[in-house]
C-alpha cells in the first residue's frame, strides 16, 4: 500500500519537472520562528510548517507503507540512488553505478565525506549491513521480494558489488525507494532503527508527538549543501477545510490536500493552489484467499459491476481518470481490457454471480482509512451504493492509519478501500504482491502462476519493446483475475503561502524540493 508515488508520458514530464525555483524567504508567520531583520525590513523565517491531515504511523523506513511515513522518512534517510522530477535515476550515497554485461553485477562507488546525523562517518558497512537486512525474512521489509534476485552484496572502501543471480531490470527503481534506505550499522546492530531514526539525509530527526506533530532540522552537513530551511515541522491537522484557514491565516506554509472540493477552496493574495498528477491510484482490493472473493467469477462481477466514472464524479468532484492497474508514464494500456464485462453492467455482473453460485448476494467486511486521503469515505459510501445493485453488501469499517495498515497488512478483510502507490516501473508496482513469496503476497489477495511468470519475466528482460509487450499482458491477467478493482488517477494538491520558500510538487509525492539548499 505503500505509495512510492496513465498519461502520456509527456503530460507527466511536463507538470512534474518544473524544478526547484529561486527561494524566497518569508517574513515571521504565527506558524514560524524568527530571525534577525533584512535589509527589507521582514524577518527571514527559520521554520517552515506543513499541514496535513494523517500522522506518521512507524520510525523504520524500510518497514513503512503509510504516504505520510514515506514522505517524512525520504527528507531524513539517504539510498544508494534517488528519482528526480521527471523520474530519472540520479546519484544519492553513490555518485556512480556500472553493470556488468550479463546484468548480474553492479558496481556502485560511494559518496566520500558523508556522515550520519549522529556525526558517524558513513561506509560501505553500512550499505551491505542494510541490504542484507532487507533481505533478511525476518525483517519484515517491504522491498524484500523486489530485491530477491539480489545473491551477495559486499563492500571494501568506497566501492560496493551487488551479485545478482538474475538480471533485474527495476533494481535501481527498487534500490531509490525509502524502503531501501540506508540504515546506520550500529543501529542495525543494537536493533534501534525503530526508536530514534539516524539517517544521512537532508534533514535530521528532531521529535514526534504523536498524532499532533513531527518536528527535523536541516542537516548542515548534508553533502548537497545544508538546507534553507534550518527546522521543518509537520501538524497534523484532521480537517483539510482548517488546513485551509490555516494557510489564509498564515499559520502554515504548505498545506497538503487531497479533497477536490476543499482544493477549489484555496484562493487568495497569500496563498497559491499547486495540482500534480500522481503515480498512486485509487483500488477497491478484494481479498480473494477466502470466502466467496475466492472464486474469479466473483471478483470480475464486483469489477463489472463498478462504474469507475460515477465513483470519480460523486467522490473526486469529477477529478481523475479512470486507470487500470498500470499507471506507470511509459507504459500506457486499456483500463478495461482484459475484463469479462464492460464497468457498470450490473446485468453482466449478476450473471456471474449466478454462475458461481452466489445469485443471492453477501456481505463484506470493508476496512476504510481516515487520516490520509480525504475521498475514501465517500469512494466507500458509492462502491457501498453500487454493489448492493448486485446483492453485493459492503459493511463499512473506518479506522485511522495505523490500525488500518495493520488490517491490511494481516489481510483482516474481505475488502479494503485503498489509495497505493504507483511506479515509473511496474514490475515495482506488483512484484512484491504477485510475484512467489513476495514481500506483501498476503494482502495481495490472491497467489497467481500466470501473474508471477509475467512479473518475471518483464523484469529480466532488457528489451524496451518485449518489456511493454509482457506488461500490457501482465495487465489484461490482472483485469482477468481482478484481485482488486482498479478505479482512477486522481491528482495531488498543495496549497502554498506566497511568501514562503518555492516548493515543487512531483508524481510520486515526494517534498524533495523543500531540502533546497539555495
Amino acid at each position: 500500500m505503500a505509495r512510492w508515488k496513465g498519461r502520456p508520458v509527456g503530460r507527466w514530464l511536463a507538470l512534474g519537472s518544473a524544478g526547484v525555483v529561486a527561494v524566497t524567504l518569508a517574513a515571521c508567520s504565527p506558524g514560524g520562528s524568527g530571525g534577525s531583520a533584512d535589509a527589507s525590513g521582514s524577518t527571514p523565517k527559520t521554520t517552515y510548517v506543513v499541514a496535513r491531515t494523517g500522522d506518521i504511523d512507524k520510525l523504520d523506513p524500510q518497514k513503512a507503507t503509510a504516504f505520510q511515513t514515506i514522505q517524512t522518512l525520504d527528507l531524513v534517510y539517504g539510498r544508494l540512488v534517488r528519482i528526480d522530477s521527471q523520474g530519472n535515476l540520479v546519484p544519492d550515497l553513490a555518485t556512480k553505478w556500472q553493470t556488468s554485461p550479463d546484468g548480474k553485477t553492479v558496481t556502485f562507488t560511494l559518496r566520500e565525506g558523508v556522515t550520519w546525523h549522529d556525526g558517524d562517518p558513513f561506509t560501505a558497512d553500512d550499505v551491505v549491513a542494510s541490504i542484507k537486512r532487507i533481505l533478511d525474512q525476518t525483517t519484515g521489509a517491504v522491498a524484500r521480494s523486489n530485491l530477491v534476485s539480489i545473491a551477495g552484496v559486499s563492500g571494501s572502501g568506497n566501492q560496493v558489488v551487488l551479485t545478482l543471480s538474475t538480471p533485474n531490470q527495476a533494481l535501481l527503481y527498487s534500490l531509490a525507494s525509502v524502503n531501501s534506505a540506508i540504515l546506520h550499522t550500529k543501529d542495525i546492530t543494537a536493533a534501534t532503527v525503530d526508536k530514534t531514526p539516524d539517517g544521512t539525509g537532508p534533514f535530521a530527526w528532531q521529535t514526534w508527538n504523536q498524532g499532533q506533530q513531527v518536528v527535523l532540522t536541516g542537516n548542515a552537513k548534508y553533502y548537497n549543501g545544508a538546507p534553507v530551511i534550518k527546522t521543518l515541522e509537520f501538524r497534523v491537522i484532521p480537517a483539510e477545510s482548517s488546513i485551509v484557514s490555516g494557510m489564509k491565516a498564515g499559520a502554515f506554509q504548505l498545506g497538503v490536500l487531497s479533497d477536490p472540493s476543499v482544493a477549489d477552496q484555496v484562493s487568495g493574495t497569500n496563498v497559491k493552489l499547486l495540482k500534480q498528477p500522481a503515480l498512486s491510484y485509487h483500488a477497491l482490493m478484494l481479498n480473494g484467499s477466502k470466502g466467496p472473493l475466492a472464486d474469479v467469477r466473483v471478483r470480475q462481477a464486483i469489477a463489472c459491476a463498478v462504474n469507475r466514472d460515477e465513483v470519480i464524479k460523486t467522490a473526486a468532484n469529477g477529478d481523475g481518470k479512470v486507470t487500470g492497474p498500470i499507471t506507470s508514464p511509459a507504459f500506457s494500456y486499456s483500463p478495461t481490457d482484459g475484463l469479462p464485462c464492460k464497468p457498470g453492467d450490473t446485468a453482466g455482473a449478476k450473471q456471474l454471480l449466478g454462475q458461481a453460485g452466489f445469485a443471492n448476494g453477501f456481505t463484506l467486511n470493508t476496512i476504510v482509512e481516515t487520516g490520509e486521503y480525504a475521498t475514501a469515505v465517500g469512494e466507500a459510501q458509492n462502491l457501498q451504493s453500487q454493489l448492493s445493485k448486485i446483492g453485493v453488501q459492503l459493511q463499512l469499517q473506518q479506522l485511522t492509519t495505523a490500525p488500518y495498515v495493520q488490517a491490511w497488512l494481516a489481510a483482516n478483510y474481505d475488502a479494503a478501500v485503498a489509495l497505493n502507490g504507483g511506479s515509473y516501473d511496474p514490475y515495482l508496482m506488483y512484484g512484491r504482491y504477485y510475484t512467489t513469496g513476495g514481500s506483501l503476497a498476503k494482502p495481495a489477495g490472491i497467489v497467481s502462476q500466470p501473474l508471477n511468470d509475467l512479473l518475471v519475466k518483464g523484469n529480466t528482460t532488457s528489451d524496451e519493446g518485449q518489456r511493454k509487450d509482457i506488461y500490457q499482458q501482465l495487465q489484461k491477467e490482472l483485469l482477468k483475475e481482478s484481485p482488486w478493482v482498479w478505479l482512477f488517477r486522481g491528482d495531488d494538491y498543495y496549497a502554498q503561502s506566497t511568501q514562503a520558500q518555492s516548493f515543487s510538487p512531483r508524481p510520486d509525492e515526494l517534498l524533495t524540493s523543500l531540502a533546497a539548499s539555495k
